[in-house]
């Protein structure tokens, strides 16, 4: 248990990819504050995460992420009751699609406030309570963001707008914080079978379609940012189309061509060149995926 004794917030844990990061959490033992609007769907991840038997404690909040004051009492909820937190996944996201020159204006806030101004709320009402006192397990500041960017999305502006943003939003509170002790970083995720993607993910009678991922294909990402192994990774941004290629050729690898690092390496430069080159500067996220798949 990777994470045993950790404290981790992550927002939008009612369904999709946050509740499956929470239940990955707690399997590795972190104790989590779990919250979104619906308090039933959030009941839903507190059982899952209860039936795993790993006896962490598991704190539901509901609320609204797009409002300060309500982030505030959230995570002065979790410290009160968990104690300072080692880590936070700003994962709550809101989409809707429509031609931009008629798209509801209503929407478009909507949008740019729990996209942006959501994961900002999150950092600034989480900060008193982060656990900054140790650089060698130095607080994690982690955004769910999206491969909306860099490739930008035909009739999704304001989703599109809102993920470009909380780049730039990451990449000013990593200069910013880089002496407190506390990481940023951004796993952004490619075409995901969650209902914020498609209403049709809602229905269990509908299959997944082959190019989709499911929530729970990346939740390695996650972990691997929140471990002692991503300590000094800062300012970085993850694409888990990227680290799915990856993973096929770990699966595909001759056992001597994935012992470690330097024997992937070379395996990797062989079935894919250009993969190597966007991937290299992760090694220790490879290797982690590469123990993780052994």
């Amino acid at each position: 248990m990777i994470l045993k004794g950790k404290n981790i917030v992550i927002t939008g844990s009612g369904r999709g990819i946050g509740r499956h990061v929470a239940i990955a959490c707690a399997k590795e033992g972190a104790n989590v504050g779990i919250t979104s609007r619906t308090i039933e769907e959030l009941n839903e991840t507190k059982k899952l995460i209860e039936d795993l038997g790993t006896n962490v404690k598991v704190v539901v909040e509901t609320g609204d992420i797009s409002k300060i004051e309500e982030v505030e009492r959230i995570f002065k909820s979790f410290y009160d009751q968990l104690g300072p937190l080692s880590g936070v996944i700003a994962n709550a996201g809101y989409s809707r699609m429509g031609d931009s020159h008629e798209f509801d204006l209503e929407k478009f806030q909507i949008t740019l406030d729990i996209n942006i101004l959501g994961v900002y709320y999150s950092f600034r009402a989480s900060y008193p309570y982060l656990k900054k006192d140790d650089k060698k397990d130095r607080a994690r500041f982690i955004i769910t963001g999206s491969a909306a960017y860099p490739a930008a999305m035909p009739k999704f502006a304001a989703y599109t707008v809102s993920k470009y943003g909380v780049v730039g939003l990451m990449k000013a509170l990593a200069g910013e914080y880089k002496r407190e002790n506390i990481t940023f970083n951004q796993v952004l995720p490619t075409m995901v079978w969650t209902k914020l993607q498609t209403p049709k993910a809602a229905d269990p009678n509908i299959p997944k379609p082959d190019a989709m991922l499911n929530p729970w294909d990346f939740t390695d990402e996650y972990i691997f940012l929140l471990s002692e192994e991503a300590n000094r990774v800062n300012n970085e941004l993850i694409f888990t189309q990227d680290f799915q290629q990856v993973r096929k050729l770990i699966s595909e690898a001759p056992v001597d061509k994935k012992e470690n690092w330097e024997t992937f390496e070379s395996y990797l430069r062989e079935s894919s060149s250009k993969l190597l080159e966007n991937v290299k500067k992760f090694r220790k996220l490879i290797e982690f995926l590469i123990k993780r798949t052994n």
